[in-house]
């Protein structure tokens, strides 16, 4: 059934664009990710020529969803609200995954889900979110779907449109089909998305890895944490074009900095390490342009946040300690954000970027957005770059590629793919 059919690299015509309005209860005290919603919206309204499907599926949300957006200025009425029940609102992950033909044809892809690892695909919770993917391809008029039990999410998977698929090993082995070598999880991937190679990215960023390992490190004592389960390969490595990778770069002078950037520069080196030695299905070696990674900007969280329980619940479900034996440090929790350059999202003439500096923070950081916008535009010269503040989303554990989900337009592989 999939023979004749492929997954566009995002890099190519999109016709549609997803998104997940959060709940209130899910904003980290003193970060308004609404805000940065709209930026997205408007970014995709003047540049992105897609049509914007907005789903607002937890009770009350829909309500709050525009006048949050008309408040900013946005053009509700462009906007396709819909509302299926969707638990999880990364909808990058769990979302419609297209592959097309050349005829025009295009047959929804729908993998497992265990919400990042820490739920059993049965449960009600995944099961609910796998639903929301069908019901989001049907919406467009696709009807054709191919199941699979593998456990798989949208922001671990990167394509080149030309046969090639990127992921994470560690993610998508040992996290998520820890029952399966990796060798069935590739023959899984190539049946389901007609690729010819996957590149094994050995290990994610190690801020965007599970939390629930242990503390990134200690200052003065004091244990930060990670911000996120995720683990996936559009926070480290994205394909630009079909034959050139863009991938985070530590320097030698932030990894003396701390251990989070030692830590990073040996999973970044590892990374490089493998695609160096790569080349595309045409046997032709990737071009490696690289992005500066950010400067680490923390958050404590404090027991009368609405959030908190989301840290400490699922260490107490482990017993109180995490998987590295530290115990639950109780009271305030000081949180490193998963924060990332290569968290972009491309779109027909836009691509939206992140960036982290307000008035009052070092101005290292806004230096460091500047140069993440150059490379952006460097890469992408005949697409608007926009670079918009994704603090709060990257509070709440993802970013602008984590938040919207693009579908291909059909077609054939187009010039520049």
């Amino acid at each position: 059934m999939l023979e004749n059919y492929r997954h566009p690299g995002e890099f190519e015509p999109q016709s549609d664009v997803f998104m997940e309005w959060i709940p209130d209860a899910y904003q980290m005290k003193g970060y308004d990710n609404s805000q940065s919603c709209a930026e997205i919206v408007k970014a995709l309204q003047e540049h992105g020529d897609v049509t914007l499907h907005i789903n607002c599926g937890a009770e009350g949300v829909l309500d709050r969803a525009k006048a949050s957006l008309l408040e900013r200025g946005v053009r509700v009425e462009e906007i396709e609200f819909v509302q299926f029940k969707d638990p999880n609102f990364y909808v990058r992950d769990n979302g419609p995954t297209v592959v097309v033909d050349d005829r025009g044809g295009r047959i929804l892809v729908n993998p497992n889900w265990s919400y990042y690892g820490t739920l059993p695909a049965d449960d009600p919770y995944c099961v609910q979110s796998r639903i929301a993917a069908v019901q989001m391809g049907v919406s467009l008029g696709i009807f054709d779907v191919v199941n699979s039990d593998i456990v798989s999410e949208g922001g671990d998977r990167e394509f080149n449109g030309q046969g090639v698929m990127m992921c994470i090993e560690d993610t998508e082995v040992r996290k998520r089909n820890p029952g399966l070598a990796k060798e069935q999880v590739e023959a899984e991937f190539k049946r389901l998305y007609n690729v010819e190679k996957v590149i094994w990215i050995p290990r994610p960023m190690l801020e965007d890895d599970d939390f629930r390992n242990g503390p990134l490190e200690y200052r003065d004592g004091v244990p930060y944490l990670g911000s996120s389960f995720a683990a996936h390969i559009d926070e480290m490595c994205r394909f630009v074009d079909a034959n050139t990778i863009l991938l985070a770069e530590v320097t030698d002078e932030e990894a003396r900095a701390s251990e989070v950037n030692a830590e990073n520069k040996r999973r970044l080196d590892a990374a490089f390490d493998v695609l160096s030695k790569e080349t595309d299905a045409q046997g032709n070696p990737f071009v490696i342009k690289r992005m500066p990674v950010p400067i680490a900007i923390d958050y404590v969280l404090t027991e009368d946040d609405e959030n908190y329980g989301l840290y400490e619940g699922p260490i107490k479900e482990m017993g109180g300690s995490f998987a590295d034996g530290t115990p639950w440090p109780g009271g305030d929790i000081h949180l490193i954000a998963s924060t990332g350059y290569c968290n972009f999202l491309i779109c027909n003439g836009v691509v939206i970027g992140q960036r982290y500096w307000r008035e009052g923070m070092d101005v290292a950081i806004k230096e460091k957005d500047e140069a993440a916008r150059a490379v952006l535009e460097e890469c992408f010269p005949d697409r608007t770059v926009v670079m918009v503040d994704s603090l709060a989303l990257n509070m709440t554990g993802g970013g602008v590629h984590c938040w919207t989900k693009n579908v291909a337009a059909s077609g054939p592989v187009r010039d520049g793919a």
